[in-house]
């Protein structure tokens, strides 16, 4: 048990050590093994899996360091892939990560929310429940009529679960006063 505890002592110093780009990569790498498992036949005793989306935890994580390029850049590229793969119009979930990303920024900035505490667990859901409204209403109005909510919410309910276990992995680690397009 004691080994077990170094290793994961490790892990975690190594993580507080890595530079902003290393953990934007890690990130990325995440955000594509979530993405590629969810192409996967998900239908368990005939009911279909709920798939978190991921991009949208990854915005609100990475806006807490500001608004930098190669995030947005990322976020970007999920989100056109994103709307390959579901069928989606092209752009709507790229645009929904990157205004999550920039309400993520702005609402650390203006709160000044530390990374700990009620504010700095308060902004990121409020953010990706945000985009869930935005999902909403683009397929309300792509689609023609007013969609469904349901299957909305259970994807909220995973992504938020989701967000509750990875959230680490998606903090870039810069802190304020750190000029964040620098250090990417």
């Amino acid at each position: 048990m004691k080994r077990l505890s170094g290793v994961s002592g490790t892990i975690f110093r190594r993580w507080d050590e890595a530079r902003p780009g290393m953990r934007l990569a890690i990130g990325a790498a995440v955000l594509a093994a979530v993405g590629l498992t969810g192409l996967t036949p998900n239908v368990v005793l005939g009911q279909t899996l709920v798939w978190p989306y991921a991009a949208m935890v990854a915005a609100a994580g990475w806006g807490r360091s500001g608004l930098a390029f190669a995030p947005m850049a990322a976020l970007v590229f999920f989100g056109l892939a994103q709307d390959v793969t579901s069928g989606a119009p092209i752009g709507c979930f790229a645009l929904v990560n990157v205004l999550i990303f920039g309400a993520s920024a702005g609402l650390n900035q203006m709160f000044d929310a530390d990374r700990a505490g009620d504010l700095g667990t308060a902004v990121p859901l409020i953010c990706i429940a945000l985009g869930f409204v935005l999902v909403w209403l683009i397929a309300s109005l792509s689609g023609g009529h007013v969609a469904k909510v349901l299957p909305l919410v259970t994807a909220l309910v995973i992504t938020v679960l989701f967000h509750i276990i990875t959230a680490p992995l998606f903090d870039l680690g810069i802190r304020r006063g750190q000029n964040a397009g620098s250090a990417l």
